[in-house]
């Protein structure tokens, strides 16, 4: 996670008190670890706290007690509580954190020195963001203690996805054999929504299989799932994809890519104008807004159509047509351009039909979807609130 750190000292407690009594006692300690790390409330320690006893001449002591205490109290549990120094004069607990968030203390009551003293700092899971390296497949486990964002039941891990340096094609993919998986998509600049995958084939293959086209920069992958109360095992993974559009199946977009593919009979017909075929890109646009999409082909007549997309509607009733254009300029220019200002409240899906305007065409084209919110001058990404206005739960 971004906050962990592991803080390996190696340092000498001094003796105080008096040594004399009953049982081992030791002289000083060395080899203290696992100082200084951080954990999600609820969660255990990535590192055992440890330490070794020495005897007056510098030698490991063994069977001395120790105990293990936190302030605040209850700020943590141990396993095991209490121990005593092994042959090699060491002594350690696993630590698992609870509820009270912040920096917490944790001592080691060692017979002969003064306690041995470590720092721990309690981290609300919705605030961790995990480090992720693009192409790396990343197996973990959905967790009561994990992020519950709004408090509703569905449980979050969150993955810092970096593209770096140009715009990419991604596939963020997401198997488990226990729940029904789902991803989310966050900008991290502003926190705005980019995306979301549920299943790869609509309740038959419920893993999930989210294709993005994504400019330069940080991103926030948001692995959870379809059920509330789903725990267990995952994995997930991004990777580079060759082309840019999938037929049928919409590709996500955001705001300043810009696309280049071709129409292909192989990509998604046009049951209305056969043999019509299309690509379909997805984006998110809130109130106010406005999308300006340009298509342009020197070896097709282009076609663009805006739907409006309902995830929470049945199959087949799910898309509105907002918007559409052939001929950005009749007569003289035959790419096709829209411009339209958002008015669903406070946000809507949108999906763009990238198709051509006679049957039986196809080839090559560019599509820009411009970067600026207005028709005038460029204002910042507003910040998407939570995702209550989506209707996420949906199986559309």
């Amino acid at each position: 996670m971004k906050t962990l750190a592991l803080v390996w000292l190696t340092l000498v407690v001094i003796a105080c008190g008096d040594s004399s009594g009953p049982g081992p006692r030791a002289a000083s300690v060395t080899g203290i670890a696992g100082d200084s790390q951080s954990a999600a409330r609820g969660s255990q320690l990535a590192f055992p706290l440890s330490f070794t006893a020495l005897d007056a001449n510098g030698q490991p002591v063994p069977d001395v007690p120790v105990s293990w205490s936190v302030t605040p109290a209850g700020a943590a549990t141990f396993a095991p509580p209490t121990s005593t120094t092994s042959a090699s004069g060491v002594a350690s607990t696993n630590v698992t954190v609870g509820a009270i968030l912040g920096q917490i203390t944790i001592q080691a009551t060692v017979a002969g020195v003064s306690p041995v003293t470590y720092h721990a700092l309690v981290l609300d899971p919705c605030e961790i963001v995990q480090p992720y390296t693009f192409g790396q497949t990343v197996n973990a486990s959905l967790a009561s203690t994990d992020c519950n964002r709004l408090n509703q039941g569905w449980f979050y891990d969150f993955y810092d996805l970096n593209v770096t340096p140009s715009q990419q094609n991604v596939r963020i993919s997401m198997a488990s054999t226990v729940f029904d998986t789902f991803i989310d998509l966050w900008r991290d600049s502003d926190g705005s929504y980019v995306a979301f995958d549920d299943d790869i084939i609509v309740g038959i293959q419920q893993n999930s299989q989210l294709d993005v086209i994504l400019p330069p920069g940080h991103y926030i992958i948001g692995a959870n799932s379809y059920e509330q109360q789903a725990f267990g095992a995952y994995s997930i993974s991004a990777t580079a994809r060759t082309d840019a559009m999938n037929g049928c199946r919409p590709v996500w977009v955001v705001r300043g890519v810009t696309i280049s593919d071709s129409i292909r009979v192989a990509d998604c017909p046009d049951s209305s104008a056969t043999p019509k075929h299309y690509d379909v890109a997805r984006i998110v646009a809130l109130v106010g807004t406005v999308l300006t999409i340009n298509h342009r082909s020197t070896t097709m007549n282009p076609s663009l159509a805006l739907y409006q997309f309902n995830p929470a509607a049945p199959v087949g009733t799910s898309r509105t047509l907002v918007a559409s254009n052939d001929d950005s300029l009749a007569g003289t220019n035959t790419n096709a351009f829209i411009s339209y200002t958002v008015t669903a409240n406070p946000g809507a899906f949108f999906d763009i039909i990238i198709g051509t305007s006679a049957g039986g065409e196809s080839g090559a084209y560019t599509l820009d979807i411009s970067s600026s919110l207005t028709l005038s001058a460029r204002r910042s990404e507003p910040i998407l609130g939570r995702p209550e206005w989506w209707l996420k739960r949906s199986k559309h």
